[in-house]
């Protein structure tokens, strides 16, 4: 859910949280969930500068293309985070929860994507 909060804030809100706050939020999310320190931490970093990198080399500029660039973004940062969580534990983990996880964020998006820019709508219709 945070990585989508993330896209749409870089994307549509042209809010940039900061690294360090993204790293303390990714620290927190795993002492809270006793996951490997620092690994939510690169994950939130790699969505921020994934989704910074296109924007500003302009791909992200059509809305049409918001899942798409989302669910792009969201796979590489995830495949690296998996590989490294496989090179510090030397074993792969149950696939299950992992694909539930991606599952999960790819069907979120449209939804939380699509109540903002009803939210968007609503609130340019009442101004006018």
């Amino acid at each position: 859910l945070i990585s989508v909060i993330i896209f749409i804030c870089i994307k549509k809100l042209y809010i940039k949280p900061s690294y360090f706050i993204l790293f303390l939020i990714g620290l927190i999310n795993d002492v809270i969930l006793g996951g490997d320190l620092g690994i939510t931490s690169i994950f939130l970093l790699l969505i921020k500068f994934f989704t910074e990198l296109l924007l500003s080399k302009n791909i992200l500029k059509n809305n049409q293309q918001d899942w798409i660039s989302f669910t792009g973004i969201f796979l590489l940062s995830f495949s690296i985070i998996f590989f490294i969580n496989i090179l510090i534990n030397l074993s792969i983990s149950d696939l299950s929860p992992i694909f539930y996880y991606v599952g999960t964020s790819l069907i979120i998006f449209p939804i939380i994507n699509l109540s903002f820019d009803f939210i968007v709508f609503i609130t340019k219709l009442l101004k006018s």
